[in-house]
């Protein structure tokens, strides 16, 4: 994904690390090597998030008193921290310590933890993004309803911890079988309506890996949420467009139709959960809006 030029070369001095301890890195470690990296003049805190949605309230906190709030965990554990400091002018930090890190990845933020840990505590680039927004909780890459969302609950967190992604291959194959849901969409002035197994509100455009794009050209700095509906029932269409997806055939795809939008709402039969970034946090119905502009994250100065 291109990112945005609206950018500040930038040096933190206090800098809050929030870390989830069910990452896939061992959580003392990170908070050691953060400790040991730490330069002259520079005051660090460091947190552990002790049960879901923790990360928003810590975030609250130290958004009071940090010039830069840093996210140590997965996508989700991103979103999260997102949300605690919404609104406020602190910049987010990234050390993507996750299953995909999708958010890291696609903004060139280093995935090795020494290089990451450098980012936040050196000089660095704030570069400004759109944030998703559903309800009270923010979203930086992808929200869903449908196949995604019902596997995603299904998941063993355990083993996610363990294996990464692959964790969600077998509830993902369970969420193929079950039936698609009759969905109500208002599109900013629009109301549609659709059977669908899956519905997606894209505020970045890739899955598992930087270079597997749902579609072109959806970006984090455009203003617009990018609305895709899948179409395809039962699982031989469902399946040959997931294909389509894996071979970057997807746009191309006739189970496939894109809006843009800055307000969708979501109501759905029979009720679906809604995934913010890789977490279950809400069911339909959903309204979702874009925040332009919103955030500054701090990424590798080129």
């Amino acid at each position: 994904m291109n990112t945005p030029d609206r950018s500040q070369v930038k040096s933190s001095r206090k800098i809050s690390y929030i870390i989830n301890p069910a990452t896939r890195r061992d959580a003392e470690q990170i908070a050691e090597r953060i400790r040991a990296a730490r330069p002259d003049g520079v005051e660090i805190e460091i947190a552990q998030t002790a049960e879901p949605g923790d990360a928003i309230r810590l975030a609250q906190i130290a958004a009071r008193t940090a010039s830069l709030v840093v996210a140590c965990g997965g996508d989700g554990t991103v979103a999260d921290v997102t949300t605690g400091i919404f609104g406020t002018d602190v910049p987010l930090g990234i050390i993507p310590a996750g299953s995909t890190n999708i958010i890291a990845r696609d903004l060139g933020i280093p995935t090795r933890l020494e290089s990451a840990i450098a980012l936040t505590v050196g000089p660095h680039r704030l570069t400004t993004i759109d944030v998703g927004r559903c309800g009270e909780r923010c979203f930086l890459h992808i929200a869903g309803a449908g196949i995604d969302s019902r596997f995603f609950a299904d998941t063993d967190r355990s083993l996610k911890r363990r294996i990464g992604w692959l964790a969600y291959l077998p509830p993902a194959a369970r969420a193929l079988r079950l039936p698609p849901a009759r969905f109500q969409l208002t599109v900013d002035d629009r109301r549609t309506s659709v059977t669908s197994p899956l519905i997606l509100v894209a505020n970045g455009g890739s899955i598992i890996t930087p270079a597997l794009h749902l579609a072109e050209n959806v970006r984090r700095d455009d203003g617009l949420l990018d609305l895709l509906i899948f179409t395809a029932r039962g699982l031989g269409p469902v399946t040959r467009t997931l294909g389509a997806l894996m071979t970057m055939q997807l746009t191309r795809s006739s189970h496939l139709v894109r809006l843009q939008a800055r307000n969708i709402s979501i109501e759905a039969s029979p009720a679906m959960p809604i995934q913010l970034d890789g977490d279950v946090v809400a069911q339909t119905p959903a309204h979702f809006t874009i925040a332009p502009a919103a955030l500054q994250v701090a990424t590798p100065i080129r």
